[in-house]
């Protein structure tokens, strides 16, 4: 019998696709549920369950009993992981808890008893590795990064790939966050964008459309003077690819987070990551062999990144192919899947 998963979650992220893809291609059946749901996801392999913030107790049990997983794991900022957790309990149903807190990171004993005291699992897993490898990681710590989807072949219509004397930068990130640090990346590009050597494309979601009117408007009234510069907004999950396929690098400026994933997503395509070291993504960047990390604390950090790839080809094309090397390796979907067989094995589930 094929091994069932349950992911509780608050929405089906992005990051998810890949995953649950691989895990159906090697005869596991993964179910996610959530309260939430957003419009540039895809469901197409995998369509989450929506139970209401004030859902009735009676709703789990029936769908705990439909599905019968044999391993749960639970996002700590999932809404419904506590219900989900008394559940486990009463079948037995071996749990993890799931958070973005670096692997060699040292988890202070008050969040564990915590963890305890409201009946949620000891034992947690993580995709973030942590800048600091010399902390040794918990006992109960288990580092499993998400997998990176393989490029697909580009579709008749799609834009055309990177090619010519420009370079196209391209930055992923909530449109309305100030964290993410767009600005940043505009003002860096500015001198060699205007020379024309630089195109940068802006792409992420613009969340509420009237309390962030304001940010929005602000990016397209830029977007709209910079010729250099074009903004992206909504745009499905199934789609990114046509920008990935584009870039040449794909920076990630932001501050406070937690993982930031799709420049991951782009060394799939030969792109170049630049990540923040406050983003835990950049764990998954070895500096100056498969992409470069950046302290965008430091003044004209991300200046000084950029226009080291800019001005330079061959560096580019070496950390580009090295990033995909490593995107179809230690971070490809094959990979991915012996580390979850190993977690459920450890949790005593035959896979």
């Amino acid at each position: 019998m094929r091994p069932r998963i349950l992911f509780v979650v608050e929405r089906f992220h992005t990051n998810l696709w890949e995953a649950t893809r691989a895990l159906n291609a090697a005869q596991i059946d993964v179910a996610v549920w959530g309260s939430g749901s957003g419009k540039t996801e895809d469901h197409s392999v995998v369509a989450p369950r929506v139970f209401p913030y004030d859902a009735d107790p009676a709703a789990f049990r029936s769908a705990w009993d439909d599905l019968k997983p044999d391993l749960v794991i639970l996002r700590n900022v999932a809404a419904h992981r506590r219900a989900v957790a008394r559940l486990a309990r009463a079948s037995g149903t071996p749990m993890w808890f799931y958070d973005l807190n670096p692997y060699h990171w040292r988890e202070p004993l008050k969040r564990r008893l915590t963890r305890r005291f409201q009946g949620l699992p000891q034992r947690r897993v993580t995709p973030v590795l942590g800048l600091d490898t010399t902390i040794r990681p918990s006992r109960d710590a288990r580092y499993i990064p998400w997998p990176v989807m393989a490029a697909p072949e580009p579709t008749p219509g799609e834009a055309a790939p990177r090619s010519g004397q420009e370079v196209t930068v391209l930055c992923v990130a909530k449109l309305h966050n100030p964290r993410k640090n767009h600005g940043m990346v505009i003002d860096a590009l500015r001198t060699q964008g205007r020379a024309g050597k630089v195109r940068l494309l802006l792409a992420g979601t613009t969340g509420d459309p009237v309390q962030n009117a304001a940010q929005i408007a602000a990016l397209e009234e830029v977007a709209a003077a910079e010729p250099w510069l074009e903004l992206h907004a909504n745009v499905p999950f199934k789609q990114m690819p046509e920008l990935y396929r584009q870039a040449d690098i794909c920076i990630l400026p932001s501050v406070r987070e937690p993982l930031g994933f799709a420049p991951v997503e782009s060394m799939a395509y030969g792109c170049v990551p630049v990540i923040s070291t406050d983003a835990g993504s950049a764990g998954y960047v070895r500096h100056g062999e498969n992409g470069l990390r950046v302290d965008v604390s430091r003044p004209g950090a991300v200046e000084e990144v950029l226009s080291s790839l800019i001005d330079d080809a061959a560096l580019r094309q070496r950390l580009g192919a090295a990033a995909l090397e490593t995107a179809q390796g230690e971070l490809g979907a094959e990979r991915f899947v012996t580390r979850m067989r190993a977690l459920l094995q450890e949790s005593g589930v035959s896979a």
